[in-house]
C-alpha cells in the first residue's frame, strides 16, 4: 500500500479534470451516467408517494397560492421549504409536469459527479476522483432518484458545492466564506441539520491542517463570512416564519417531533404518527410539547437513550431500499408488485458493497496517512456529524444519503489503491525475465 498515492494532489493532478484524456474520462462517465437514469425514466413513470407526495403538494400549493402547506388555508412549517421551492419555481416556469422533475435530476445528478470529482481531485487525486465519479454513477438508488421528488439530491449538490469552495487553494477568503455560506445557507432551507455545517467543516479542515495560529485565523476567515451568509439567506424564511407564529422558528418545526419519534416509549427509531392530542396542535407548539416530551424520557433513562442510539445508527447503514420504495408505484405499475422484493436485494447488496469499499477506503487512508489525518477532514468527520444526529433522533436507510458524496470518496480511495496494486504487479510481471520469455516479449 505504500506505493499507493492517497495524499493530496499534485500540481498536474489537480487540472487533470481539465486535460485532454481526463475530460474524455469524465465525459464518457456523464453520459453513462446519464444514460442509465434516461433507461429508467422511460421505463418508470414518476408516481408521487410518501415525501415525493408532499413536496408535490407543497409545491402546487406554492404556484397556486404563494402559501406553504397542504392547503392554501393552512400555512405551516413542519417541513424545511428549499425542496418545494425549488419544485415549485420549475412548475411556474415550465408547467407543472413530471418531465420537468426528471430534467432536473438528471441535471443534479451531473453536476453532483462533476463536484465530486473536483473535491476529490484536489483531497486524494486524480484517479481517485474518476473511481468516486463512477461510484456515484453507478449507484442504483441515486440512478432511482430520477424519477423521485425528494431532498436527497438537491442537498447533496448544495453541500458538496460548499465543500468545493470551502476546500479551493484560492486565498480570497471573504469571497470563499460568503459563497460557502450562501451555498450551506441553501443546503439548510432544504434540510435544516446544515446549519451546523460551517463550524463543523472548519473544525474539520482546520485539525486536517494543524492548529497553527495561521490555520486558526484562516478557517475563522472563512467561518464567520460564511455564517453572515447563511443567516442572510435563512433571514427571509425565519421572517416569514415569524409572522406566521409570532416566535422566531428559523426554519422548520420538526426538531422537537423528530427527536420524540426515535425517543419515546415503543419507538422503533423510525417514524412515528404523532398521538391524537398532539395533532390538535399549531406545527410550533407541537414541536415545542413533544419535544419536552423526548427530553425528559432522555434524562430518565440515559442508558435507554445509549442503547437506542447504538439501534439506530446500525439501521442508518444496514440497508438501502429507498429508491425501491419511493419508485413503488410507477414499478408496479410497469412490472408488477413482484419486482418489488428482488430490486430491494439488488440495492441491498450493492448498498453493502459500497459500504465495504468505503470502510476499506478509510483503512487506506488510516495507513498511508496515520490514524488522526485520516480521520480528520470535512470528509470523514461529516460522516460522523450526520450519522450521530440521526443515532439521537429518527433513523432511516435514506438518510445515509446524505453523505453519499463523502462515502464516494472513501471509495475511490479504496479502488484507487486496488487497481493500484494491480498495475503494479502487472509492471513487475511483466519486467520479470521469465514472464517476459513467456508472453513472448
Amino acid at each position: 500500500m505504500k506505493n499507493v498515492k492517497t495524499t493530496s494532489a499534485t500540481a498536474g493532478e489537480r487540472g487533470a479534470l481539465g486535460s485532454g484524456a481526463s475530460l474524455q474520462r469524465l465525459l464518457t462517465l456523464l453520459a453513462v451516467a446519464t444514460l442509465l437514469r434516461v433507461v429508467w425514466a422511460l421505463m418508470i413513470p414518476v408516481m408521487p408517494v410518501s415525501d415525493s407526495h408532499a413536496y408535490d403538494t407543497f409545491a402546487r400549493t406554492l404556484v397556486s397560492s404563494g402559501v406553504f402547506g397542504w392547503n392554501a388555508d393552512e400555512p405551516f412549517s413542519f417541513w424545511p421549504p428549499g425542496t418545494s421551492l425549488i419544485y415549485a419555481a420549475l412548475f411556474r416556469v415550465f408547467g407543472a409536469e413530471y418531465n420537468t422533475i426528471i430534467w432536473l435530476n438528471l441535471i443534479l445528478s451531473a453536476g453532483l459527479i462533476v463536484l465530486t470529482m473536483r473535491l476529490a481531485t484536489r483531497l486524494y487525486g486524480a484517479r481517485c476522483a474518476l473511481y468516486s465519479g463512477w461510484v456515484l454513477a453507478l449507484w442504483p438508488t441515486l440512478v432511482m432518484f430520477t424519477t423521485v421528488l425528494a431532498s436527497e439530491l438537491p442537498f447533496l449538490v448544495f453541500v458538496t458545492a460548499a465543500l468545493d469552495v470551502w476546500t479551493l487553494p484560492s486565498r480570497r477568503m471573504l469571497l470563499r466564506g460568503v459563497a460557502a455560506g450562501a451555498l450551506l445557507g441553501c443546503a439548510a432551507l432544504v434540510r435544516p441539520v446544515a446549519m451546523a455545517l460551517p463550524v463543523i467543516i472548519g473544525v474539520a479542515v482546520l485539525l486536517d491542517r494543524g492548529l497553527s495560529k495561521s490555520a486558526v485565523f484562516e478557517q475563522l476567515r472563512l467561518v464567520v463570512p460564511a455564517l453572515v451568509a447563511m443567516a442572510c439567506v435563512i433571514a427571509p424564511w425565519t421572517l416569514r416564519n415569524y409572522e406566521l407564529y409570532h416566535e422566531v422558528v428559523l426554519i422548520s418545526t420538526n426538531g422537537g417531533v423528530t427527536l420524540w419519534m426515535g425517543n419515546a416509549p415503543g419507538t422503533t427509531g423510525e417514524h412515528m404518527n404523532v398521538p391524537a392530542w398532539a395533532e390538535r396542535l399549531r406545527d410550533d407548539k407541537q414541536d415545542k410539547a413533544l419535544g419536552e416530551l423526548a427530553k425528559t424520557y432522555i434524562v430518565n433513562d440515559p442508558a435507554g437513550f445509549a442503547w437506542r442510539s447504538l439501534r439506530k445508527f446500525i439501521w442508518l447503514y444496514n440497508h438501502e431500499s429507498i429508491g425501491v420504495a419511493w419508485n413503488e408505484a410507477g414499478l408496479s405499475a410497469r412490472f408488477g408488485e413482484s419486482a418489488l422484493k428482488p430490486l430491494k436485494v439488488f440495492t441491498h447488496v450493492t448498498w453493502a458493497l459500497i459500504l465495504m469499499t468505503s470502510v476499506a477506503g478509510l483503512l487506506v487512508l488510516v495507513k498511508t496517512r496515520g490514524f488522526w489525518r485520516a480521520v480528520c477532514g470535512p470528509v470523514v468527520i461529516t460522516i460522523a456529524f450526520y450519522s450521530a444526529i440521526h443515532s439521537a433522533v429518527v433513523s432511516q436507510d435514506r438518510y445515509h444519503l446524505e453523505f453519499a458524496v463523502q462515502l464516494a470518496l472513501l471509495a475511490g480511495v479504496a479502488l484507487n489503491a486496488l487497481f493500484a496494486r494491480w498495475r503494479i504487479g502487472d509492471a513487475e510481471r511483466r519486467s520479470s525475465p521469465a514472464t517476459g520469455h513467456a508472453l513472448g516479449l
